[in-house]
């Protein structure tokens, strides 16, 4: 079976901001690519955001000769196409894909995906927790955090030493193993057991919390609260300006 691990670093909070891509091709547990690979996204997508830069080092000045990413997905297509996707946290890494691909009008290949972050949960449930860098270290892999070449090669690796761990020959029978249902590019999201019996987020949404219904005074009623300023009062009021999490 043929596994493209792939990983994207981003420029701010648009999905159509990804500045570099990684990527690891493996065949029958073994590696045949390996690449990172900086984009230059389109004007549109904006400045880049300063915690992002921190986190990555990419700045949207270091990326004018670069290639946009239509260029780069022509020389990458056919190794994602047919294969297997396998994305530390795969719902953001395959929301770029998607919005980048939309963006320059290019058809979305067809090809499952798996997330290596379910994976680790139920194949190593004892970690401190299941970030990429806990994981790696965690099974003694090389990793240069936020460098997508780096990230992606560990994100595979992490695949593997869960296939082995397990005993199952491919992403299909692992996937079968713990109960998690494969990701279709632009389908299906992959999901564990637990997460397919959830109601919608929007159904879950509309459900009062006992803790709110308890709130209510005798009428009915919810107390008045005093609203916030906007100036950062509350831990919760900083976070609006931080770039997303990856």
């Amino acid at each position: 079976m043929k596994y493209a691990a792939i990983d994207f670093e981003v420029g701010n909070g648009s999905l159509v901001s990804a500045c570099s891509l990684g990527l690891s091709v493996f065949e029958d547990f073994e590696l045949v690519k390996r690449g990172n690979y900086l984009i230059r996204p389109p004007s549109s997508a904006g400045k880049f955001h300063w915690g992002n830069v921190r986190i990555h080092g990419i700045r949207r000045q270091d990326l004018i000769h670069e290639p946009t990413f239509d260029v780069v997905w022509s020389h990458l297509r056919e190794d994602i196409e047919g294969s297997i996707l396998v994305c530390h946290n795969a719902s953001f890494d395959t929301a770029v894909l998607r919005a980048c691909l939309d963006y320059f009008h290019l058809p979305c290949p067809e090809c499952q995906y798996i997330c290596t972050v379910k994976v680790s949960q139920a194949v190593w449930p004892a970690m401190e927790n299941h970030r990429l860098n806990t994981v790696a270290n965690s099974l003694g892999i090389t990793l240069e955090h936020h460098k997508a070449g780096s990230d992606a090669h560990a994100c595979g690796l992490i695949l593997l030493e869960a296939l082995r761990a397990s005993g199952c020959a491919d992403a299909v029978e692992l996937a079968q193993k713990l109960k998690m249902r494969l990701g279709v590019l632009g389908g299906t999201p992959c999901q564990t057991a637990e997460e397919a019996g959830r109601p919608p987020r929007e159904e879950r949404r509309r459900r009062p919390s006992r803790r709110r219904s308890a709130a209510r005074g005798p009428d009915g009623k919810a107390p008045s609260v005093k609203k916030p300023s906007g100036k950062g009062e509350n831990d919760h009021e900083r976070v609006f300006n931080r770039p997303p999490k990856h």
